[in-house]
C-alpha cells in the first residue's frame, strides 16, 4: 500500500494559512478594542476564573479544521496492488466435435465430456489467453465468441452436450472455416485452432484441406486432436421405446487428413485413446504455446477526503460555536 495526493499543490495553502492566523493575532494584540469600566470588580469574577490558554482555543480549533479540510481538497489516495495482469497476445478457439458418437465410452464418462473436462482446465491455465468456443456436428456453432471472460466461457462449456446440433454427422471442414472466420481479421500474437474430433469428414460443403490451406493463408496454426481408442468403442444405444444396451462401435478416425490439416497449418495432430492421454496432449499443447508475458501492476486507489473533510468541517463549526458562547472575549 501506498499514500499518494492527486492535488499536492492544494498543500501550499497550508502555510499560507498559518502566516495569516498569526498575523491576525498579532493584529488582534495590537489593536484589541477596549471598554472602560466605571467599577473593575465588575469583570474580575471573569479573568479570575478563565485561564490564560482557554482564548487560544477556538482559534487552535479553527485552525486544525482548515488544516483538515484543505488536506481533504489535496485528494490523499491510498493505492493498493491488487493484481498483476499478463497478457500473452494469444487468441484460441477450442473446437469441439458434438456429434452423438462422441457419446462412446472408451473415455470415462464419455468422449464428449472428458473432452469438455480437459477443456475447462486449459481454459483455467491461461488466464491471459482470449479463448472461444465452436461446437459443431454437420453444421458449426459459435458457442462461445473469444473472451477474456473466462467465466462465461465455461458457462457455454457446461451448455454443450451430444446431438446438441439438430443434423448428426462431422463436418470437419465447416468447422475449421468457421473458426477462421472468427480468427482471420484479429490482430493477436498468435491465432490457434485446438480442433478435436473422433471420426472423419462425412458432410458440409467444404474440404478440410481446402479450409486448412484457408487457415494457413490468414496465419491461423491448428493442433488436430483424434479421440478414441483402436478398434472398437462400447457404445449405449437407446431404441424408440427409450430402452438402452450396451453395443460396440468400430472406431474411425480420419488420421491421414487430421495430420494433414495440422501440417499445413503449422500445428501438430495427437491421438487421445484415453483421459489421461487426453490430458497429457492439452497439457503438451499449453506448453507449445507459452509466451513471455510482459507483468502490469495494477493499482487501485482509494480516496480518503472524507476522513479530512468531515472532521475539519466539524472543527471549524465548533470553533465559531465556542468562540461566541463559552470563550466570548469581554472586551
Amino acid at each position: 500500500m501506498s499514500l499518494q495526493w492527486s492535488d499536492p499543490w492544494v498543500l501550499a495553502l497550508i502555510p499560507v494559512l498559518v502566516l495569516l492566523l498569526w498575523s491576525h493575532q498579532r493584529q488582534g494584540r495590537l489593536h484589541r478594542p477596549t471598554v472602560g469600566y466605571s467599577d473593575l470588580s465588575l469583570v474580575e469574577w471573569s479573568r479570575a476564573a478563565r485561564p490564560s490558554w482557554e482564548g487560544h482555543v477556538p482559534l487552535a480549533l479553527f485552525a486544525l479544521g482548515m488544516a483538515l479540510v484543505i488536506a481533504g481538497m489535496a485528494r490523499p489516495q491510498m493505492g493498493l496492488v491488487t493484481q498483476n495482469i499478463t497478457s500473452s497476445g494469444i487468441d484460441i478457439l477450442l473446437c469441439i466435435d458434438a456429434s452423438s458418437s462422441m457419446e462412446a465410452q472408451d473415455l470415462q464418462p464419455n468422449r464428449l465430456a472428458a473432452a469438455l473436462e480437459v477443456s475447462r482446465k486449459f481454459v483455467a491455465d491461461r488466464p491471459s489467453d482470449r479463448i472461444g468456443l465452436v461446437v459443431y456436428s454437420a453444421v458449426a456453432l459459435t458457442q462461445c465468441p473469444l473472451t477474456s471472460d473466462h467465466g462465461a466461457l465455461e458457462n457455454a462449456l457446461s451448455r454443450v452436450q451430444p446431438g446438441m446440433v439438430a443434423i448428426d454427422g462431422t463436418a470437419v471442414g465447416s468447422a475449421i472455416a468457421t473458426c477462421v472466420n472468427r480468427l482471420k481479421e484479429l490482430d493477436g500474437k498468435s491465432r490457434i485452432v485446438i480442433l478435436l474430433t473422433d471420426g472423419r469428414n462425412n458432410t458440409g460443403e467444404i474440404d478440410p484441406l481446402t479450409a486448412a490451406e484457408l487457415a494457413a493463408q490468414f496465419g491461423v496454426k491448428i493442433y488436430t486432436i483424434g479421440v478414441g481408442t483402436h478398434g472398437e468403442a462400447p457404445y449405449v444405444m437407446k431404441d424408440a421405446f427409450g430402452t438402452t444396451y450396451p453395443v460396440k462401435v468400430r472406431v474411425d478416425i480420419d488420421e491421414g487428413t487430421l495430420t494433414k490439416i495440422a501440417e499445413i497449418t503449422g500445428g501438430r495432430y495427437f491421438r487421445a485413446t484415453d483421459n489421461r492421454s487426453l490430458f497429457e496432449i492439452y497439457g503438451e499443447i499449453d506448453r507449445m504455446e507459452k509466451t513471455e508475458k510482459p507483468q502490469q501492476e495494477i493499482v487501485r486507489y482509494r480516496e480518503l477526503y472524507r476522513w479530512l473533510v468531515v472532521p475539519g468541517t466539524l472543527l471549524l463549526g465548533l470553533s465559531v460555536l465556542l468562540a461566541r458562547t463559552l470563550f466570548r472575549e469581554v472586551p
